[in-house]
């Protein structure tokens, strides 16, 4: 199986979303060749949306006003 690497969109595409008012905290997948996203309260929900409109395609994934989508607090125990 081949695994495919995902585009950054271009600096003005994600700018354009950071901006999106009333939207921090919510997951924004997007196609980066045409840069159309799609919102979700959930990384599932707006990937449902976006492989709806683009089957097969590879999408970069944000969360409006961070920097990451998921972040891991902790480690793992030596027992």
């Amino acid at each position: 199986m081949k695994i495919l690497e995902a585009k950054r969109p271009s600096k003005e595409v994600l700018a354009r979303i950071h901006t999106l008012k009333g939207k921090k905290g919510i997951i924004a997948v997007i196609e980066p060749e045409t840069g159309d996203y799609f919102l979700g309260k959930t990384l599932t929900e707006a990937l449902k949306k976006a492989k709806r409109d683009y089957p097969g395609k590879v999408f970069y994934s944000i969360r409006i006003g961070y920097n990451f989508v998921h972040e891991h607090k902790g480690g793992l125990r030596r027992l």
